[in-house]
Order: C-alpha cells, then structure tokens, then sequence
C-alpha cells in the first residue's frame, strides 16, 4: 500500500476510491464462476482496509519528497560526516555481528550511506524504479548472506543518526517513512530470493548444493540452480558462484545441469537450458574458472554402457559450441583457443567441433583462397 500510494501520488486528477471498488467488485462477479456472498465479503473487507490505508496517505507523499528534499540539500560537509561516522557506532552498539559484514575501507562506508540518504529521497521520486533497483539490490544480499534481523537495526542507527542533526521533525518522519519502506522492500526481496540453493553457495558446499537440487523435481533442477528471481530481477546462482568464487558449489551445478535423467514421459538434459540462459558460459570460465572448463566439457559427452564389437556408442552434444542463437557461427572456439590452455583444446569435445568445423567449412574455404598460390606455384615449377 505505501508503495502504491507513492504512485498515486505521481497522477494527475482526483482519484475516487469508491468508484475503483464498485468496478472491482463488478470484474470479479463476471470472471469468477462460483462468486458467492462469501467472496463479496471478503473482498470488501481487503479493500476497505487497503482504501483506509490509501486515503491516510493522500497528500503526504508530495510534503514528504520536498521536507526531505530541502533537508538534505542542506547538509554540509561536517554534518554529513557526523551521519556516516554515527550510522556505523550506533549499528555496531545495536547490532555486533553486523561488523561481520562491514569490513569495507571506510571510504565504501561513507559511500553506502550516502547511497542510502539517496535511496530514500529517490523513493519518492520515481518509487516505481525504485522498487526495481531495491529488488535487484536484495537479490544482491541474498549472494552476499547478509541476515534479514540486521535491516532494522540498521533502519535504527540511520534514523538515529539523522535524528542528531535534525532540526525539521517533519523532514526527520519523511526519512524514516522512506527508510521503513526500503527496509522492507529488501527484506521480501532477501526472504523470496534465499533459497535453498543460493544458502549452499554462500557455504561454498557441493554436498549441500546436491542436497538443495535433490528437492527439486526433474523438471525443475535447471530452473532452480539456474535462476533466483523476486519481481521483475533475476540472478543465476551459477554466475554467482563463479564470480564468488565458490568453485565447489559452481562444479555441483554444472554436474547436475549435464547429468541426463528421465521418467516415463521424457529425458531432462540441461544443456539447451544452461546455454540460453548464459549464452556466454565458455567466455565466463575461460575468464573466471578455467578449472570448471574440463567438468563443463565433459558433462557434453554421453557414452553408452554397452558395447558392441568391442565398440561403445559415444553421443557429442556440441550445436552450441557451433552455432548460437542467432544462428551465427559461436565464439566458443575462439575463446576456447585464446585460452591457451593445451589440456582444453586436445578435449574430445573441442576436437569434435574443430574437426567439424575444418572439413565441413573451413577447409573449402581455405583452399580456395590458396588456389592462386597453387596455380603461381605450379607455373613456377613448370
């Protein structure tokens, strides 16, 4: 509702409640089949009390976005230093542990709450954004395991810490509305994106990552190792890891991607899935995890248990390292090559596709821009 009220506090005109509820009320008894008195209840009961909320704050979203706005702009330097040195004494009496999670240089200090006092008046000005911005910021703080207690706290010392060199009341209640609301908005944002899943990779564990994807049913072990969405953002827990640096939990994704199951109805093979999704996953690991190269290429070879003559049937999964998504040639072998690794390039999935590449493309291609040397070299010889 406070987040609502800010937009209505963006349109221009008179905005009748009431009018909204008779509407509302008259689109659900035409689109729910089974509409009773029950449901007219209930529904009138939610909205009368998200109207009552609205209508307590019509007006003030403008007076708050200009008290804050005129009192930030007169902060001075001293002032200004005085909130940040206070944020962090009065968090750190409230809170200990968050010292855990502020080992920063105090220049990044200085700069998070400054982005903070920003936050909070851009809140008003553009909320819609904002909320966007916030829910990929809490996204950020679920890789980081930041706890959802230490928000208040923290809510806490900032409001404190402005308190001391407040002198509007006003402007101090049009913060700490606006803090309140960011706090929270981060807290869904923290709660809906920690999953099971992102928790085994700030612990950096192959053995709970499996754990967390054996939850999941077949179907959906891609979609849960792969994306952690809240709103509108999305992060992929894979990419987290590799740049986290949590190579253990990175290899237990890429072995659960590439291992091939099945039920009665289909196969599941999360190779067409992890390459649409990261498109650029052999640039990635080429620059962030070469050790992971070898566990990616191998997952794309599917050897059979049984042989024949003497002969097991080997399956290369390799459209992606060819082709993209465009239907262009893919930079995989490029990278693949720039990497100057010898132990990659001589992989039988890298052979496969240079092989492939050289007889069915280049090759043509190559002797054809070699056929006037040939003929000056033939004449010569001649």
């Amino acid at each position: 509702c406070d987040v609502l009220s800010l937009k209505m506090a963006k349109c221009k005109g008179t905005i009748n409640l009431p009018e909204y509820k008779a509407v509302m009320l008259a689109s659900l008894r035409s689109l729910v089949k089974d509409w009773g008195s029950l449901h007219e209840v209930s529904w009138s009961w939610l909205w009368d009390n998200i109207e009552r909320m609205l209508k307590s704050m019509i007006g003030k979203p403008a007076k708050f976005e200009a008290a804050l706005s005129a009192f930030l702009g007169s902060l001075d330097d001293a002032q200004k230093m005085t909130i940040r040195n206070g944020v962090y004494s009065k968090f750190f009496a409230i809170a200990p542990t968050g010292q855990d999670f502020f080992r920063q240089s105090l220049t990044r200090l200085h700069y998070i709450v400054d982005k903070w006092m920003a936050i909070t008046l851009d809140m008003y000005r553009d909320p819609q954004r904002m909320v966007q911005e916030l829910s990929a910021l809490g996204l950020r703080h679920v890789g980081y395991g930041i706890p959802t207690e230490l928000f208040d706290p923290f809510v806490t010392a900032i409001v404190q810490a402005i308190r001391d060199v407040a002198d509007d009341e006003f402007a101090e209640e049009s913060f700490g509305w606006s803090m309140s609301l960011v706090s929270r908005i981060l807290v869904r944002s923290v709660g809906e994106g920690s999953t099971i899943v992102m928790k085994a990779i700030n612990a950096n564990s192959g053995r709970m990552l499996r754990s967390a994807v054996a939850c999941a049913p077949r179907g959906l072990r891609a979609v849960w190792t792969l994306n952690v969405q809240v709103g509108t953002k999305s992060i992929s827990p894979l990419m987290w890891a590799i740049e986290a640096g949590g190579l253990d939990a990175a290899k237990a994704i890429i072995v659960d991607l590439l291992t091939i199951r099945a039920d009665r109805d289909r196969y599941y093979y999360g190779n067409d899935i992890l390459f649409e999704r990261h498109p650029d996953i052999i640039k990635r690991l080429c620059m962030d995890a070469p050790a992971l190269l070898p566990v990616l290429l191998d997952g794309l070879i599917w050897r059979a248990r049984i042989t024949e003559d003497g002969q097991r049937r080997v399956n290369y999964y390799i459209k992606h390292l060819v082709v993209n998504a465009e239907g262009e040639f893919a930079s995989a072998i490029e990278e693949l090559t720039g990497s100057k690794d010898p132990k990659i390039v001589c992989h039988p999935v890298v052979s496969m596709v240079t092989d492939l590449v050289w007889e069915g493309l280049a090759f043509r291609s190559f002797l054809y821009g070699k056929l006037w040397f040939l003929f000056m070299l033939l004449v010569f010889v001649l």
